[in-house]
């Protein structure tokens, strides 16, 4: 069983490089979820091969480090995903009550509010904790209850209120909440051999890994907030149309014909331009224009810096006045 947990352990810190890898414009809270992931597994992991309760503890404390800020972190970037603005207050608050929330989970060994009896034993080659519940053990439960609402509540008005850029975003989100919450409550009701949470962590890391690649690939992050497209092709996208373009042939010669910005372009970089509006892939630009990805990334950086934006959403809702 420990060697399940090392390897948990392993596969979480090894998620954090690839985070760091695919998330190119370092979101800080996603990175913290990644970290928060691996404190987590880490004190699964310690606490299996514990052979003192006080070891255990301390590795106990480290585990819900990690779980206490998991959902903080996820909520918040689930906020800027769904480009939803919230009040400067709000994660101060939050943050104070994760680390009371904290300081009760830790308490075992010293207070006997949150476990009112806690040992070891070993089974299968692993340490685990014997544990009765104290009186504000609930407190736990009504935390995490308080955090999977809130984000639930969060993509549901993102969908009200059409902030995603499409069905495949809101997919993404909803099955990697919803994973938690399944696996979470599965491990109330079930025989607790094996924190089955350490899994679905892991799956959920991939499940976000996966929508910022897609939504990167669009160029519809900026610094961990989504930049909404144009109404109309957020409409083509969540229609679930074969058509892919931004922006229709029409409106493209008019941007060609009316945007004075079109004449500090290159010829190159305007057949770039016009695969951009057309929102082709890096990689068919690459193949439509016979030059290397790298090359195409060159040309976009270029019209995006004369174009004055950073990224393509914001290229598309700076042009929408000529659609």
């Amino acid at each position: 069983m420990s060697v399940a947990y090392g390897i948990i352990s392993v596969i979480s810190l090894l998620l954090v490089g690839v985070c760091l890898i695919v998330d190119k414009k370092r979101d800080m809270l996603l990175l913290m979820m990644f970290v928060a992931v691996f404190i987590c597994d880490l004190g699964y992991f310690l606490i299996s091969i514990a052979k003192t309760l006080d070891f255990a503890l301390n590795a106990n404390r480290l585990a819900y480090l990690g779980s206490v800020f998991l959902p903080y972190c996820l909520l918040f970037m689930i906020l800027n995903l769904c480009g939803i603005t919230y009040k400067k207050w709000l994660p101060v608050v939050l943050v104070v009550i994760s680390v009371l929330v904290l300081l009760v989970a830790s308490s075992p060994g010293v207070l006997s509010i949150y476990y009112s009896e806690v040992s070891i034993e070993i089974a299968d080659g692993a340490t685990r904790l014997v544990r009765e519940y104290g009186s504000l053990h609930i407190l736990y439960y009504i935390y995490l209850f308080a955090y999977f609402t809130a984000v639930v509540s969060v993509i549901i008005y993102a969908i009200y209120k059409k902030k995603v850029v499409s069905k495949m975003h809101v997919a993404f989100l909803f099955s990697a909440v919803l994973c938690n919450i399944v696996i979470w409550l599965a491990e109330q009701f079930l025989p607790r051999g094996f924190e089955v949470l350490s899994v679905s962590y892991i799956m959920t890391e991939i499940f976000i890994l996966l929508l910022y690649a897609i939504l990167q690939e669009y160029g519809c992050i900026n610094n961990g907030v989504v930049v909404l497209p144009p109404k109309h092709s957020i409409a083509k996208v969540e229609s679930g149309s074969n058509e892919n373009e931004f922006f229709t042939s029409e409106e493209i010669e008019r941007i060609f014909s009316e945007c004075d910005i079109i004449e500090t372009l290159t010829n190159r970089e305007k057949d770039v331009f016009r695969c951009i509006l057309a929102n082709k892939k890096r990689k068919d630009i690459a193949e439509e224009l016979f030059v290397t990805e790298s090359t195409i990334k060159k040309y976009t950086a270029s019209v995006f810096k004369k174009m004055a934006v950073t990224n393509r959403m914001e290229l598309f809702a700076k042009l929408k006045n000529y659609t």
